[in-house]
């Protein structure tokens, strides 16, 4: 794999979680109520906590070169 496509993988997963967190904000707007269990719960943290696990499973899951 080199740089050149680490950097477009890196930027697609940017421009994905952009795109989730907009459509995330429109949907709590449209959807009465979910503005407001969005702010007791700690989406945040889960969502990190979601990322790590998905990136740490890749890793373990991809053989060694």
């Amino acid at each position: 794999m080199t740089g050149r496509v680490r950097d477009r993988d890196v930027l697609l997963l940017m421009a994905g979680l952009v795109a989730a967190v907009l459509a995330t904000n429109v949907l709590s707007a449209v959807i009465p109520g979910m503005d407001a269990a969005l702010a007791r719960a700690p989406i945040l943290v889960l969502l990190l906590l979601g990322g790590t696990a998905v990136v740490l499973a890749g890793v373990i899951r991809r053989p060694p070169r």
